[in-house]
């Protein structure tokens, strides 16, 4: 089994569920020492000591929550390798029916949050000579009927990957985000459920925005994972500011 992250110390949102939680297990078995920060304290602290980490309650709306957060693992694992912002939120609504609620809310965990940990994170990282790897989406590229918050706050989450690269390279820090198309996970599988949400626009955004290999099973956690473990490794080394994206062909057309 490759040990690409041997003693690594790796900082991770969102590891209660999802592509957190396969993230997590998957840079553990390649050797890292993880710290997981979740609003889902319980959920993380199961995952994290199943794994062998530690997790702290972490909240993406806040920028203390964020330094806190920081501070944590600097403590716990003594400075940070990598930065994995893999917390996230799915937000449904044509644009005449998003609340204001629903747009400040998606913009505050999908963009504002990794935003307040990346700069909290900057001086450790500085010192290892570390990465961020964020997690955005092929809707942040190309337009996803019926998801305009979310859509705009993936695209602010690219467009502050390529920023903090740029910034960023001559401290050696490389900066990296996945934008996965549909992935199955419980984000999706809430977000679909209802939260008095049309549901004539799931129709409507699977005809219009239909992946191309439609005999595939929709993507799963773990192949986002790899992804991010890619990125994230010492392989990826000559990569900063590139978004990989994983979308079975959606973006395509």
């Amino acid at each position: 089994m490759s040990r690409r992250f041997e003693n690594k110390r790796v900082l991770l949102t969102g590891g209660a569920s999802g592509i957190g939680r396969a993230t997590a297990e998957l840079f553990a078995r390649e050797g890292a020492r993880l710290v997981i920060g979740d609003i889902d304290i319980e959920g993380a602290r199961s995952v994290a000591t199943a794994l062998g980490g530690e997790a702290f309650a972490y909240n993406a709306c806040n920028p203390a929550s964020a330094e806190e957060l920081v501070a944590n693992a600097k403590e716990a694992l003594g400075g940070i390798d990598c930065l994995l912002n893999v917390a996230g939120i799915m937000t449904w609504g044509r644009f005449e029916e998003t609340s204001t609620a629903a747009w400040q809310r998606t913009l505050d965990i999908n963009l504002s949050g990794p935003f307040y940990l990346s700069q909290a994170a900057i001086a450790p990282l500085r010192e290892s000579k570390g990465n961020i790897v964020n997690v955005a989406s092929v809707g942040g590229l190309h337009p996803v009927y019926g998801t305009t918050a979310y859509g705009v706050s993936k695209a602010g989450v690219i467009a502050m990957t390529k920023a903090c690269a740029l910034e960023f390279a001559r401290d050696g820090i490389r900066v990296n985000a996945v934008a996965p198309g549909g992935v199955a996970t419980p984000m999706h599988e809430k977000s679909a459920a209802g939260g008095g949400v049309d549901p004539s626009i799931f129709t409507e955004a699977a005809a219009r925005n239909m992946p191309k290999l439609t005999d595939r099973e929709a993507c799963t956690p773990p192949e986002i994972a790899a992804a991010i473990a890619y990125l994230a490794s010492d392989e990826a080394r000559y990569a900063t500011g590139t978004i990989l994206v994983l979308d079975g062909g959606q973006s395509t057309g």
